[in-house]
């Protein structure tokens, strides 16, 4: 029997990588002479540029750049060759994310992007002139003011004063200018990566349904949500693209709408971006059985996540799929469209701190795997 593990991560628990693992400690403890194959999932939030370097899609780059408080941090990227070209992965994450700030100190008023945009211009110095940025877990609301300074775009308050790169400079702007931007960015290609569909602004817009959980008050967000849709107004000026209408332009604070703008970025499925770079669906062809998964299975999950993007790949190719979450909080029958079965792991009663912890996840994630291997071992007798 073979199976190809391709789960997102349980966030807060356990990476795409560990689920893995353990659901194929799990198979193995059942059905020993099972073929294994992990393939780690991501939908370009936190996690995105591990599953691309677990499958051995290219080598890292370090570099040190700043936090979204403008402290020191290191970061990294990954560089890879395809179709004859070198292509850059960056997880927006890894300079702009939540994880990078003490939970009392978050505050989408006070935080940036700057980091993304060293990472990118030292790329682009490099000599790499193709990107891939994956949008999600960011701490920011800035519309991507802050990656747009890094790379040379100034912008300027109502006295016409040079903002500095210091917390939110969305906040001030009255104007800017790319005469300053980085030559080489009008010989460069992106690509978005996310799975969100939001707006720049608006009830559905980033500050509104993202900034919350980043430490915004309802004050804040209406202030953001303003300073968003003032911002949106010039850049439509500037370059003649209504950010507004792009679908996930709201991703990460905003960030999609400048790549869309500034850089002519094209916002893309995370979740199908990394199965094309991951070769997921060749695995999937030469598996019998797929498990999916990821720490909720809700109805963001219809949405189009991981879970329900690995499913199509495996009905496409009439294999049966199975999913496996820390929580499934949404009608079962919808759940069912697309995956044959879906199984929590919570073999027993638990405080939710504690079924959050790393080594109570992967024994439940082991224990629930191993199951679904001896039940499917027996069927096949």
């Amino acid at each position: 029997m073979k199976y190809v593990i391709a789960s997102d991560s349980f966030k807060g628990s356990l990476s795409a990588i560990q689920v893995g693992r353990a659901v194929k400690q799990g198979i193995l403890h059942a059905h020993p002479e099972a073929q294994v194959k992990i393939v780690p999932m991501a939908d370009g939030g936190e996690g995105t540029l591990e599953a691309l370097l677990y499958a051995n899609r290219g080598h890292e780059m370090r570099l040190q750049v700043h936090n979204p408080l403008m402290q020191p941090v290191l970061a990294k990227y990954a560089v890879f060759h395809q179709d004859g070209k070198d292509i850059v992965f960056i997880e927006c994450a890894q300079s702009s994310g939540l994880p990078l700030i003490a939970k009392n100190q978050r505050n989408p008023m006070n935080t940036n992007t700057y980091g993304l945009g060293e990472q990118i211009k030292d790329a682009v110095q490099r000599g790499y002139r193709h990107f891939i940025i994956s949008l999600g877990g960011s701490a920011t609301n800035d519309g991507g003011v802050g990656m747009l300074q890094a790379l040379g775009w100034n912008f300027f308050d109502k006295k016409g004063q040079l903002i500095r790169n210091t917390g939110n400079p969305l906040l001030h702007i009255h104007s800017f200018s790319d005469t300053n931007k980085l030559p080489q960015l009008d010989a460069c290609t992106f690509m978005a990566a996310t799975d969100v569909i939001n707006p720049f602004y608006g009830p559905h817009g980033a500050a509104f349904i993202f900034a919350r959980q980043k430490g915004a008050t309802d004050q804040e967000i209406s202030v953001l949500d303003t300073a968003m849709q003032k911002f949106e107004q010039l850049l439509t000026e500037q370059y003649g693209v209504s950010v507004q209408t792009v679908s996930g332009a709201g991703a990460a604070g905003g960030l999609g709408g400048s790549l869309a703008a500034c850089l002519q970025a094209e916002i893309t499925s995370g979740a199908e971006l990394i199965m094309q770079h991951t070769n997921l669906e060749e695995h999937v062809r030469k598996a019998d059985i797929v498990i999916t998964g990821e720490g909720s299975l809700d109805e963001q999950t219809l949405l189009g996540k991981v879970p329900i993007a690995v499913a199509k790949l495996a009905k496409k190719h009439g294999k049966l799929v199975i999913g496996i979450a820390g929580r499934i909080d949404t009608d079962l029958n919808s759940l069912n469209a697309y995956l044959d079965a879906v199984f929590s792991i919570q073999t027993e009663c638990l405080t939710l701190e504690y079924a959050l912890t790393h080594d109570i996840a992967y024994k439940q994630v082991e224990v629930t795997a191993g199951q679904i291997a001896q039940l499917i071992k027996k069927l096949s007798l």
